[in-house]
């Protein structure tokens, strides 16, 4: 299995919904898959290629709250602790600052030996950098029209990790 990182946007209502409940038994009811997603493991190396940092961001850096959200939406354990809420209004300042993430400035910013040196989950030591970035790369753009719809619909965004 591993640690995979999920993405669920959701409404207000549905939002007190989770709260006041348990997250699991909302996100990953069938009638709701349109509202999740599932980066597979590659949250801790978008994170790291977007900030710099293993786990934090440099004050200011608004692409830090993109894989580890703000605040606890509530006490509900995932695996890896509880669902942290993105509010609408930080989704939106997100969904911007993503429009200035292409392939090249994501692939500039991409150094898989940085990675290794700094245990990024999951890379290995024997893994193929090129190979690694389109698998990457290809989680980031789906992670990117994620946030820029959650912010179109103006939405708040849950990130979790199983």
């Amino acid at each position: 299995m591993g640690m995979i990182g999920y993405f669920f946007k959701t409404n207000d209502e549905t939002l007190e919904k989770i709260r006041g409940g348990s997250t699991a038994e909302i996100v990953f009811q069938e009638d709701v898959e349109d509202s999740l997603l599932d980066i597979d493991k590659t949250w801790h190396a978008i994170h790291f290629v977007l900030t710099g940092r293993k786990y934090d961001g440099e004050e200011g850096n608004i692409l830090s709250q993109l894989i580890f959200g703000e605040t606890p939406v509530n006490d509900d354990d995932l695996g890896y602790g509880p669902a942290m809420l993105t509010p609408k209004e930080t989704v939106a300042q997100i969904a911007d600052a993503l429009n200035g993430w292409d392939k090249e400035t994501f692939r500039a910013k991409f150094h898989i030996q940085d990675m290794i040196e700094n245990q990024i989950y999951p890379v290995m030591e024997d893994e193929e950098e090129e190979e690694f970035f389109t698998y990457v790369w290809e989680y980031f753009v789906l992670l990117k029209e994620f946030y820029q719809q959650a912010a179109e619909e103006g939405l708040h965004v849950l990130a979790f990790i199983c």
